[in-house]
C-alpha cells in the first residue's frame, strides 16, 4: 500500500512570501538588538571574570611551582646539612674511639710494666732470701768445716769472722759465676 503506484503522495512544496521574510528579519535584528543590549554585558563581564580567574590561577600556579622549587633547594640543602653534620659525627665517634683505644692500650701497657717491675722486684727479693738463707746454711758448713779441720771449737767471735769472710768468698764466686 505505501508503495502501490495507484496511490501517490502529493508532494508539498513551500512557497516563499516576502512579508513573512521581512517579518524574520526584523524579529531577528529585534532579537539580536535586545540580547546585546541584555546580555552581552553580562556575558562579556563574566568571560573577563573568568579569563581573569585563568590569569591568577596560573599566576598562582607559577607561584606554587616557584616556592616548591625552592622548597626543595631547601630540602635538599638540609639534607646536605644533615649528611656533613652525621658524617662529622661519625668522624668524631672514630677519633673518639681511636684515641679511646690508645688510652687503653697505653694504660695496658703502664699495668704490663708494672707488673713486669712487680715480678723483677719479686724475683730479686726471692733471689735475696735464697741467697741470705744459703749463707746461713754455708755458715753452718764453714763453722762445721772450721771445726774438724781445726780439731778444736772456735769461739764466738772468731766464729763470726770466719763466716763472714766465707759469706765475701762465696758472694764474690757467685756474683763472678753469675
Amino acid at each position: 500500500m505505501l508503495f502501490s503506484p495507484g496511490l501517490q503522495e502529493e508532494v508539498f512544496v513551500p512557497a516563499v512570501h516576502p512579508f513573512w521574510v521581512l517579518v524574520s528579519i526584523v524579529n531577528f535584528l529585534l532579537l539580536l538588538y535586545f540580547m546585546r543590549r541584555l546580555l552581552w554585558g553580562p556575558i562579556m563581564t563574566m568571560l573577563a571574570s573568568r579569563a581573569e580567574k585563568i590569569r591568577e590561577g596560573l599566576a598562582m600556579a607559577e607561584t606554587a611551582k616557584a616556592e616548591h622549587e625552592r622548597i626543595k633547594a631547601e630540602v635538599e640543602r638540609l639534607l646536605a646539612d644533615a649528611r656533613r653534620d652525621a658524617q662529622a659525627i661519625a668522624d668524631r665517634t672514630t677519633q673518639a674511639a681511636d684515641a679511646a683505644a690508645a688510652d687503653i692500650r697505653a694504660q695496658a701497657k703502664t699495668e704490663a710494666d708494672r707488673i713486669r717491675e712487680r715480678g723483677r722486684e719479686d724475683a730479686k727479693q726471692l733471689h735475696d732470701q735464697a741467697l741470705a738463707q744459703l749463707r746461713t746454711e754455708l755458715a753452718g758448713m764453714v763453722v762445721l768445716a772450721a771445726s774438724r779441720v781445726l780439731g778444736r771449737e772456735v769461739d764466738a767471735q772468731q766464729h763470726r769472722e770466719l763466716i763472714d769472710k766465707s759469706l765475701d768468698e762465696a758472694a764474690a764466686q757467685l756474683t763472678e759465676g753469675g
